[in-house]
């Protein structure tokens, strides 16, 4: 019976299918029928009804269980681990914030043991750690990833973002910007333009996240500037932190021999420049959130996440006893600073405060008269 022309006739088939699964095999049950496999199977799943099923069911316990035990494990630790075997271990929705910068498969000393990767293996295997980066991010989650170039087969250099962007759409997630960190030096091709920046892709689980600007504004060149129309008009046109943060980052820079950074990195050749990180987690995170790097070669993400008060959580094959080194002096940030502030537009947005009559607050006061001074001024 091939065709199912009546929905009492299909229900009446698909008992029998299920009642013959009980004693016969998927392909034995296919032939009686005369039907294939994958029909007999789709039914069984369908009414839950998979041979072993109750041993599929407690496999995914176990494993939900498993999970669960190994973030217990990894949170405020980094391990020596293969990126999808680590990813693997970590429970559905776990991480907030994802932070990482995969390699790019162009021989750098860190990725010798990956293989010489063909072009399309190694983004299969990209995608395949990015999947795994989603299915573990929560739902009002951010994934950042810092990217450059990879070669083709030519030898020609490639620009990662560019080969994954659709797929990382296609994956469910939200994208939300495309960053632009600058770099002023670097090497000089003969051929083309020198490369001066790399790329920060930024999407996210769901279409609320978190967000906040005011981690990354910038001094405005015109703090003194005022709305020449509208219902402000006159009044300061700008915000009293600084300006909103854009999508291109000129103040960082790469870790080179001489930065202050490449003390702390040893000699990974392509450390995380600890700006970058920080930036990122006050953006898009709160303090608790659990921040993640599935590459976290000599720790900055570990690091940056700890100074700010995140949890974090991490992988990778090499640089161990760094991270292991560099981890244990750590100690919190005990402020955070507001960079979109400035000496200029503090004396702008103190010319703008108006008088304030705090004599109710100064006469239930039990403070002294130096102290009323101290807090507000002279008080008549």
């Amino acid at each position: 019976m091939n065709t199912i022309s009546k929905e009492s006739d299909r229900i009446a088939w698909e008992l029998m299918i299920l009642e013959d699964l009980k004693s016969m095999s998927y392909e034995d049950v296919a032939t009686k029928h005369a039907t294939s496999r994958g029909t007999v199977y789709s039914i069984a799943v369908k009414h839950g009804a998979r041979k072993h099923e109750q041993r599929i069911q407690e496999k995914k316990k176990q494993k939900k269980l498993r999970r669960q035990e190994f973030l217990k494990q990894v949170v405020n630790a980094t391990v020596k681990s293969d990126v999808l075997d680590y990813l693997d271990g970590l429970p559905d929705g776990s991480v907030d914030l994802w932070i990482t910068s995969p390699p790019y498969s162009i021989g750098k000393s860190y990725e010798e043991s990956l293989g010489q990767f063909g072009l399309m293996y190694y983004v299969g295997w990209l995608l395949q750690v990015v999947s795994e980066m989603a299915r573990t991010l929560s739902e009002q989650g951010t994934l950042c990833l810092q990217l450059g170039n990879t070669k083709l087969p030519s030898g020609q250099p490639y620009p990662i973002d560019a080969l994954i962007m659709e797929h990382l759409r296609s994956m469910g997630l939200n994208f939300k910007s495309r960053i632009i960190w600058t770099a002023s030096h670097g090497l000089t091709p003969k051929e083309r333009l020198s490369e001066r920046y790399e790329t920060v892709l930024v999407f996210t689980r769901g279409d609320q996240s978190v967000f906040n600007p005011n981690a990354a504004r910038q001094p405005q060149k015109q703090p003194e500037k005022r709305a020449y129309k509208g219902k402000n008009k006159g009044q300061l046109s700008g915000h009293p932190l600084g300006a909103h943060p854009s999508n291109v980052w000129t103040d960082i820079g790469t870790v080179k021999s001489n930065s202050v950074d490449r003390k702390d990195c040893g000699n990974h050749p392509a450390p995380f420049p600890i700006k970058l990180v920080k930036r990122l987690i006050l953006l898009y995170s709160l303090p608790g959130d659990l921040v993640g790097d599935p590459f976290c070669g000599s720790g900055s993400t570990s690091v940056g996440a700890f100074e700010t008060g995140r949890a974090f959580t991490g992988a990778d094959l090499l640089y161990e006893d760094l991270r292991e080194d560099r981890l244990s002096r750590l100690a919190p940030d005990l402020i955070t600073p507001l960079t979109g502030i400035t000496d200029r537009s503090v004396a702008a947005w103190m010319a703008e405060a108006k008088p304030k009559n705090n004599e109710a607050c100064v006469e239930n006061s039990n403070l002294t008269e130096g102290e009323i001074e101290d807090l507000f001024g002279v008080v008549a």
